[in-house]
């Protein structure tokens, strides 16, 4: 998607599996629902993220999604890519994009959380 389609956006979400022991109904090691292919704790997340905007041009920040757990974070993690240097990424105007909501150069926001963390 990202080399050949090649959106000025892309939000990507995933299960954060550090979580699952907030569930006490889900025995220990298994997924969520049956079908997930996987569930990545947030630095598993967070490298895969990073290779993949480094390797196809993007800049990417993070975010949680639902509750921020202070010691397993949240339930759901969220990556923003924007195509690097395009104007659109939050931030200064530096390009690199500070995470915080801060309007790109067209006056949307290109944030998705308030919580949103610069890769």
């Amino acid at each position: 998607m990202f080399g050949a389609a090649r959106p000025r956006a892309v939000v990507v979400t995933t299960p954060n599996v550090e979580y699952n022991v907030r569930w006490e109904s889900l025995p220990a090691g298994q997924v969520r629902h049956a079908d997930h292919r996987f569930e990545w704790t947030r630095e598993e997340f967070r490298q895969w993220a990073r290779e993949v905007a480094a390797r196809h041009g993007y800049e990417v920040s993070f975010g949680p999604v639902g509750p921020d757990d202070p010691e397993v974070g949240p339930p759901t993690q969220l990556a923003h890519f924007r195509i690097a240097g395009d104007g659109s990424s939050a931030g200064d105007g530096s390009g690199a994009g500070s995470g915080r909501g801060d309007s790109g150069n067209d006056g949307r926001s290109s944030s998705v959380s308030g919580k949103e963390v610069a890769a």
